[in-house]
Formats: structure tokens, C-alpha cells, sequence
């Protein structure tokens, strides 16, 4: 196992850690914010608005490493933008007390796993779709990351609005509660 795969399952680990502090029942409203950016940004990368983003500042010229490198800037900083804003605001509470032992415990790792997994996947594919900018990797994915890489967020559906699907269910299930 690389050191990518490392960082990816670290990551997807301190969030576990954080969704087992704050409960499932809060931590599935950043999962729905989540989705939604998982979705968004998938369109968005289909359109190429990203790097036309980048291209239309017009500090880079044409050098093409260089756009590559400040549109997977844009996208992290965006979406760390999100999460920040989505873990320090309000979001959707899926109860209003919290569910308590060891199905509690269960429930708040799993989704905030499920978080880490949505965060870390997201930069992860970035990362790798714009040819791992800034020498974030050095060699070659081992096998066990070229595997993965079929497993990341906006890979896993043929169309990223399939992101909005179970998102949008559960917002309609917490307006039903």
C-alpha cells in the first residue's frame, strides 16, 4: 500500500472519528451537503468549467501543467470551503436525540467514514484526473490504488447528478420526520 492509499484511509478515519463525537444523526446533513458537491463538481468537471475558469484569469498562458495544477487548487479549496462551512453552520438534523450505545456508535463512525470517504475520494480523483499536480505523487499508484481509483465518488456513478439521488432522499426523509 502506497502513501496515498494511506493518507485516503487516514482521512476517511479522522472523519469516522468525528462522525462518532457529533452522531449520525448529524453528521448525515454534511453527508447530503456532500453529495450534492460530489455532484456539482462532476458536472462541472464534465463541462470543463474548471479549467476554463482557470484559463479565463490568464495567469498561466497555455502552459497546460500549470492550469492543471491551479484548477485542482480551485476544486480543493472550493470544496474544503464547503466542508468547513458545512461542519461549523447549521445542517440538517435527522433527530432530535441523538441515538445512544452501541448502534449509535455504529451509525455515527459509519457515516462520518461515509464523509471521509466523499472528502478524501473527491481530492483523490482530482488529483488523479489533472495528472497529481505538485509531485503529490512520485511513482506509480501500487495496485491496490489503481483499484481504488474505480471506487472514488465521481467515479463510482457513469453520471455525477446520481450523487443527487440519495441526497435528495434524504432530505425528503428528514422533511417527512
Amino acid at each position: 500500500m502506497g502513501p496515498i492509499e494511506i493518507l485516503f484511509y487516514a482521512i476517511i478515519a479522522i472523519f469516522a472519528v468525528v462522525g462518532l463525537v457529533r452522531g449520525a444523526h448529524r453528521e448525515l446533513g454534511n453527508s447530503i451537503i456532500f453529495m450534492y458537491t460530489v455532484a456539482i463538481f462532476g458536472l462541472a468537471s464534465q463541462q470543463g468549467w474548471f479549467r476554463r475558469a482557470v484559463e479565463a484569469v490568464g495567469l498561466f498562458g497555455s502552459d497546460s501543467a500549470r492550469i492543471d495544477e491551479a484548477a485542482f487548487v480551485l476544486i480543493v479549496t472550493l470544496f474544503t470551503i464547503v466542508a468547513i462551512v458545512s461542519y461549523q453552520g447549521v445542517t440538517f438534523d435527522f433527530s432530535t436525540k441523538k441515538v445512544t450505545g452501541f448502534f449509535g456508535v455504529l451509525a455515527g463512525l459509519a457515516v462520518g467514514a461515509l464523509n471521509g470517504y466523499l472528502v478524501a475520494g473527491t481530492f483523490w480523483h482530482y488529483a488523479d484526473l489533472y495528472r497529481y499536480p505538485f509531485n503529490l505523487l512520485t511513482g506509480s499508484l501500487t495496485s491496490t490504488g489503481q483499484a481504488l481509483l474505480a471506487f472514488l465518488p465521481p467515479a463510482i456513478f457513469p453520471n455525477p447528478v446520481f450523487w443527487a439521488v440519495p441526497a435528495t432522499l434524504l432530505m425528503i426523509l428528514r422533511i417527512l420526520r
